[in-house]
């Protein structure tokens, strides 16, 4: 476990410390930074970073979809979860993950999903999950059910 980790809510000034991470197989600088201001504003979007001794070194981003048509209960989407490689296996993405669901949970959402690749795999099990398999077999599907 790393020493001083602090995770919080993203915010727009957050930028320049995110840019590095964000900018791996991407859109223009300037959509990407679009998005990103847009969504560390938005209440349906959850963008939780970590820094160790005040260097950006992950994050997460989890969206609510709302409510389902017909069933009415929420479900949201971990679309990332990234910690860059020297700070991997130190407690800085179970921290991430821990509050990406935690929000998900506060949010009322029912149900939040993911598909993890490969090399995630053996994080996501360590943390007690396993994924099924999918029309993508190299991307297992993984869910919470926070009903069950």
């Amino acid at each position: 476990m790393v020493s001083k980790l602090d995770v919080r809510h993203a915010q727009p000034e957050d930028w320049q410390n995110i840019l590095p991470l964000l900018m791996r197989n991407s859109d223009s600088e300037k959509e990407v930074k679009r998005r990103f201001e847009e969504y560390c504003r938005r209440s349906d979007h959850h963008l939780p970073v970590a820094f160790v001794d005040d260097h950006l070194v992950g994050y997460g981003w989890v969206q609510n979809y709302g409510a389902h048509l017909r069933a009415g209960f929420q479900s949201a989407r971990l679309h990332d979860l990234f910690v860059l490689p020297e700070y991997q296996k130190q407690g800085v993405g179970a921290v991430l993950f821990s509050s990406c669901k935690a929000w998900a949970q506060q949010a009322g959402v029912r149900y939040l999903e993911w598909q993890a690749n490969q090399s995630s795999l053996g994080f996501y099990q360590r943390l007690g999950y396993t994924g099924d398999p999918c029309p993508q077999p190299d991307y297992p599907f993984f869910e919470i059910d926070f009903h069950s």
